[in-house]
């Protein structure tokens, strides 16, 4: 421990003190302030179907197409542009309840874990006081939407798939204005 840990002892025991309060806690307790500071109508609530995609790397006899659930690809509500954003973007890698069911049928297969693309908004930073140390903080709304997608034509692989994905994704990235930030992220199919 350093002499500058020692001096900041007396400004730090305040949250400290309030952090170790918090830790003793029951889960329901602690619940109960979350839900306190939170506001579920600032909360955006993806729209999902039961959808189609297929995975990477198929062709011929051996494509196949997965039933499960898919991003909407017209949302509503708070975050509905986010959302309406991602499904522009993956609109060639997955079929949504509006469109035609696949050719041949689609098989049931619960443990796949397809690709995924989240889009991620942070705006309108406010200030609030932490639940757990009552420390200020600036908080933003957050809203994100994830969405599964697999190959867009038969045969391509996920390095293919990132090619055409990238750049849009990169170009509603850039297009944040200040003081709201956007993110990406890709999770391959499998992890």
């Amino acid at each position: 421990m350093s002499f500058r840990d020692l001096r900041r002892y007396e400004s730090q025991k305040a949250a400290y003190d309030n952090y170790k309060a918090w830790q003793a806690l029951s889960p329901d307790a602690k619940q109960a302030a979350f839900a306190a500071i939170t506001d579920e109508t600032k909360r955006s609530k993806p729209e999902r179907a039961m959808g189609f995609l297929s995975p990477f790397n198929q062709v011929g006899a051996a494509l196949k197409y997965i039933t499960m659930p898919v991003l909407k690809k017209i949302q509503e509500g708070q975050g509905a542009s986010v959302g309406n954003s991602l499904a522009t973007v993956l609109d060639n890698f997955y079929i949504d309840d509006q469109e035609a069911a696949p050719a041949g049928g689609a098989i049931e297969y619960r443990r796949f874990k397809a690709a995924r693309l989240s889009f991620t908004v942070r705006e309108s930073f406010v200030k609030k006081q932490s639940r757990i140390t009552k420390r200020s903080y600036l908080k933003p709304d957050v809203d994100t939407y994830s969405a599964p997608f697999g190959q867009s034509v038969g045969g391509q692989d996920y390095a293919a798939a990132l090619l055409i994905i990238t750049p849009q994704a990169n170009t509603w990235r850039d297009a944040a204005t200040a003081p709201a930030k956007r993110s990406d992220k890709f999770t391959p199919e499998g992890a």
